[in-house]
């Protein structure tokens, strides 16, 4: 393309470029639209918020209530087992000590 040389032919351009770009500018109508509908998409993202909050609050609640029933449940086995090591423990004892007295029969 060669340089313009007359004011004319600069006009012409600057018409030719304005001609094309102005169809694509937004108005304000297109603006208040776009507007319009980011508030309605706002509004919606804060309601799915809301309820996804609700859903995993409730989804807490329950796993909360899961995880004790499990912490009770494992309490009492180990609290058994505890008991069954002592009573066996204390059993070995005595059969340790029965032994020990025997063995000191003979010495």
């Amino acid at each position: 393309m060669t340089t313009p040389t007359t004011l004319e032919e600069r006009v012409t351009i600057l018409e030719t470029r304005l001609d094309t770009i102005l169809p694509t500018l937004a108005t304000k109508e297109d603006l208040a639209g776009a507007k319009a509908e980011l508030v309605t998409e706002i509004a919606d993202v804060r309601t799915d918020i809301a309820r996804l909050e609700g859903k995993m609050d409730a989804m807490n609640e329950r796993l909360e209530g899961k995880i004790d029933t499990s912490n009770e449940r494992l309490e009492g086995k180990i609290d058994a087992m505890g008991y069954r090591l002592l009573i066996g423990g204390t059993s070995i004892a005595a059969a340790v000590a029965a032994i020990a007295v025997a063995a000191a029969r003979f010495l």
